[in-house]
């Protein structure tokens, strides 16, 4: 080849790489990188969304607790209010039942008494008999029209145990009380209907027919001619 055959010799330089496949290269890297930030940024929206749901949702579970509380509270009330009436119309029957049971005993009591009077020295003889065998000092309360009733027909033991008869207005008739220096025998009528009813009504029952004999009053009405004496 000769001089003339020779073509000029230029110098190739590296083409630049630019274009559309550089830009949609570059252009899913940050694709990629906008989706994992989205992730992060709705992982963190639904962990914050949740705790903020478990908040609200166990606030209002205790408001609603607290609610139903307030309304039990009312409701025991509005029933305990509804029972007092019960419980209080109870206490006066049973009151009732008690007063009208000495009334009934101190009725029964001077219509025996008045059919046959002697009828109290068997109740004195009954309650004597409880008293130790040396007893001695014997006093015997009763009321008046049954010591009179007494000093006619039982006359006075002989020996060393020996009884004093005390007339007592407050005893209520065919009742007794005998004491001694050391002992006290309560044979009131009072007592001996506490003593029935202790079985019906408990010790409450008892205790309340006591307390009609000792407050001094007597309710029963009189009958025939036989004299009622003081109150009870």
């Amino acid at each position: 080849m000769t001089g003339a055959d020779e073509a000029p010799i230029a110098r190739w330089d590296l083409p630049a790489v630019e274009g559309p496949l550089a830009h949609r290269k570059g252009a899913g890297v940050n694709v990629m990188h906008l989706e994992a930030v989205e992730r992060d940024a709705w992982e963190q929206g639904l962990s914050a969304g949740h705790t903020e749901g478990v908040r609200r949702g166990e606030a209002e579970l205790a408001k609603r607790v607290n609610e139903m509380n307030a309304r039990c509270v009312a409701l025991e009330a509005i029933i305990g209010t509804l029972a007092k009436p019960l419980e209080q119309l109870d206490i006066q029957m049973e009151q009732e039942l008690t007063r009208l049971t000495l009334m009934i005993a101190k009725h029964l009591v001077r219509r025996e008494l008045r059919i046959d009077p002697s009828q109290v020295i068997g109740i004195i003889r009954h309650t004597a008999g409880l008293l130790p065998l040396a007893s001695r000092d014997v006093r015997i309360h009763l009321h008046p029209e049954d010591a009179a009733i007494v000093r006619e027909k039982l006359a006075q033991p002989a020996g060393e145990r020996e009884w004093i008869l005390v007339e007592d207005p407050l005893l209520a008739r065919g009742g007794c009380r005998i004491t001694t220096a050391v002992s006290n025998i309560d044979a009131r009528l009072e007592s001996r209907v506490a003593d029935a009813l202790n079985t019906l009504l408990g010790e409450d029952g008892g205790a309340r027919i006591r307390a009609e004999g000792a407050d001094g009053r007597d309710e029963s009405p009189d009958e025939g001619t036989v004299d009622t004496g003081a109150p009870a």
